[in-house]
Formats: C-alpha cells, structure tokens, sequence
C-alpha cells in the first residue's frame, strides 16, 4: 500500500510537471515575438561594452523570432563598433525594413557617420542628438569622440569626453578614452590618472587595464604593468594585445617560461593575430634563436603579409642567420611604411576641410592598407562609400583584400564578388 501510495504521488508530480512545463511552452510560444524584441533590446544596449553578451542575446532572441527588427540593430551596432561599415549598412536598412522606429535608425547611422571620422557630416548634429538621446547619450558621446580622434581632433574629443565623464560620474569609459588620448599626446601622468580613474570606477574595464598597462610597460615599469594586462586578456576584445603586452612585460623581467606560456596558450584562442606571433618572435630573437624566429615568422612573409611589425621583426631574424641581402628588402619596405603612413596620417586634416571627398579618404585608406595597417585602412575606404556608394576605386580596392582573404576563409568570397561588380568588373 505505501509502495502504491509512493506512486501515485509520483505520477501526480510528474503530471504537474507536465502541465506547468506545457503552460510555459505555450507562453513563450505565444509571446516570442516581444521576448525576442526584449533580447534584441538588451544586444543593442551590451554591443559597445560587452559584445559577447550582447552575441549570446541575439541567439537566443533568434530561436524566438529571427524578424524582430532589434536583432538587425543590434547586429547593426556590433558592425559599427567593429568598424565593419559594409556589414552594418546592410543590417540596418534590414532593421528598418523590419520596422525600427525611423529615429533609432537615423541616430544609427549619424553615430555611425561620426564614428568614421565624418565630423563635417556629423558634428552639427551632436547637440540635437543628445538632447533626442532616448537614453543613448553615452553611445552617441562615445561614437563622436571616437569621431574626433579618428581626426586628430583631441581638443574636441577631450571636451566631449569630459562633458560625458561629468554627467555621468560613474561610467568609467570616457576615464578610459581619456587615458588614450593623453597616452598618444605623451601626457604620461594625465594617461595614468585617467586610466587608474576608469578601474576604480568599473575594475574589471579591459579598455582601462589594456591602456594602463600599455603606459607602464612604455614608461619602463614592465613588473607594475602585468597585473592590469593580466586582467585585460581575459577580455575577448583586448585578450590578443593584452596578452602581447603581458608575455613582454614578463620577458623583460626574465621570465621567459611565464612568457612562453602565456604566448602559447593566446595563440590558441587567437591563432590569427599577428601581435602574438610578432612577440612569440620576438623572444626567439632576445635569446639569440634566430632560425626559430625565422621559422615561426616564414608563413606569414610567404603569404604575402604587409604588417611592417612582422616584416620588420622577421628582417631582424634574417640579419641574425646571416641573410643580410634578403633582411635588407624587408628594412627597406618597413622604413617606406612608416615613411608613406605617416605622410597619409597627415592627410587627415585635409579631411576636416574637405569632408566629402571621397577621393581623399580613398589616398588614406589605400595608403594603410598597402602598408598593412589594416584596421584603419578598412575604415577609411568604407568612409569613402559612406560618402560616394558608387566609388569605384575604392570598391576596387576592397575587391583585391578580400579576394586575397579568400584564402584563409571562404566567408570572405561573396564580399570580394560584391566589390568586385561594383567597381566595375567582372565577377570570378
């Protein structure tokens, strides 16, 4: 009897069980819709401080409704950030054939204007902006700020930053793009304070701690240096150069094992980034292993990398085997390099004059690009069609980096085609 008892208890939960589980399938079933536009929401909001969150939401609200207009904003904003303008052109005007409200695209893209260095474009716009905000004031300060930087404006940068420190006292990011700006104006003791200012504020930033500890290792303090790189490589942005900046702090204080591990296991989480393999190189050659910095670098020369970092450091290795004629070529590129992207880095303020012109962002973009320095090369060209959508040279340009992508990874084959037709030719 008390073995039946037990079991028609049993059954009874499990059929509670059932009927709770089928209740709350059919609420989400039935409210998936805003469910997913919540989650699309919480993307847009985490996409500028914590990407991989805001990644996580835009799966979820996937599963749920894959036509929530939020999910094509806040991948939107994501391109943004990670200045992929090509990207985030198509999935805002996605969002706003899903049905965005027309003022948050609109603000989208005048932050997206601004972020790229169009201040001619953009600037007027910054006070209407913030005072339309819909509780996105810091997204929008964050995006002309970087806006005057990319134009060597700091003056406005710094006010803009200042402003927004002022108004919102404990939000540590605008501390930290203040410790950028004045790392770069030299202003070692102003970068410090800034950065140390951001950490109490939000200890666990990766933008403040990389930066700082970027400072110190420059300021030959390398043993202070390697707590804030240490807490920066946990981050996914900032792990590959924290973790660079980390192995070199530790093999300045002959730590070479430490370095060694640290290198080894960065590697594996970012197989592809240079900066690793430039300091995983750069150890072989502090220790005298030419060949080995010569080897690791080799596949990288071959495959026709024009990072001037990793040409110089493996001209370095070649002198130290005894091929002085082949470690000439790449001295001699690594000295153009610096030589032609110092003179586009000049250009810039042209830019603030002529800021529609298309044809000058091309001459800058260009000019990183061939020399390697991808990141800024990438932003100007897609500046240039920001301006001029039908910018040939430009797209022709685009059309030849990711066809030379294509190698590595077949994701980059419809980009390389899509360049390709709209400069004018034919596609492979």
């Amino acid at each position: 009897m008390a073995a039946m008892a037990k079991s028609t208890r049993s059954g009874r939960r499990l059929w509670w069980l059932v009927v709770v589980l089928m209740g709350l399938i059919n609420v989400a079933a039935w409210q998936r819709k805003p469910i997913a536009g919540w989650l699309g929401q919480s993307a847009i909001a985490r996409a500028g401080s914590d990407p991989s969150r805001a990644r996580q939401y835009i799966s979820l609200a996937g599963l749920l409704w894959s036509d929530a207009p939020e999910i094509a904003l806040a991948r939107a904003r994501l391109h943004r950030h990670e200045a992929d303008l090509v990207e985030f052109r198509r999935d805002l005007q996605r969002a706003r054939l899903l049905g965005i409200a027309p003022e948050r695209a609109d603000r989208e893209q005048w932050m997206s204007l601004a972020q790229s260095g169009q201040m001619g474009i953009a600037g007027p716009q910054l006070i209407n902006l913030l005072d339309t905000g819909g509780g996105e004031e810091a997204e929008i300060c964050e995006a002309f700020a970087l806006g005057y930087m990319r134009m060597r404006d700091f003056g406005a940068a710094l006010a803009l930053l200042e402003a927004w420190a002022q108004e919102a006292p404990e939000d540590a990011r605008p501390h930290a793009w203040i410790g950028q700006i004045q790392a770069e104006l030299m202003a070692t003791e102003k970068a410090e304070t800034a950065f140390r200012g951001a950490l109490q504020l939000a200890p666990s930033n990766a933008s403040a701690a990389l930066g700082l500890g970027q400072l110190l290792l420059d300021l030959k303090r390398p043993a202070e240096a390697i707590e804030f790189f240490q807490l920066a490589a946990a981050d996914e942005s900032a792990g590959a150069a924290a973790s660079a900046g980390l192995a070199s702090s530790l093999q300045t204080q002959n730590r070479l094992a430490e370095a060694a591990q640290v290198l080894e296991v960065a590697l594996k989480r970012f197989p592809d980034d240079y900066r690793l393999l430039v300091q995983k190189a750069e150890g072989f050659v502090e220790q005298g292993e030419y060949a080995a910095a010569e080897q690791l670098l080799r596949p990288e020369i071959e495959s026709g990398s024009r990072r001037r970092e990793l040409r110089y450091t493996y001209a370095v290795a070649l002198r130290g085997i005894g091929r002085t004629e082949e470690a000439a070529e790449h001295f001699a590129y690594t000295s153009e390099a610096a030589q032609r992207t110092a003179a586009a880095n000049q250009r810039i303020a042209a830019v603030a004059a002529d800021p529609t012109n298309a044809d000058l962002r091309y001459d800058i973009g260009q000019t990183h690009l061939t020399y390697g320095n991808i990141e800024d090369g990438l932003m100007w060209l897609q500046s240039a069609l920001e301006i001029d959508p039908k910018h040939r040279p430009s797209h022709r340009a685009l059309a030849e980096f990711y066809s030379e992508k294509t190698a590595q990874h077949p994701r980059y084959i419809g980009l390389a085609q899509r360049h390709r037709i709209a400069a004018g030719s034919q596609p492979d």
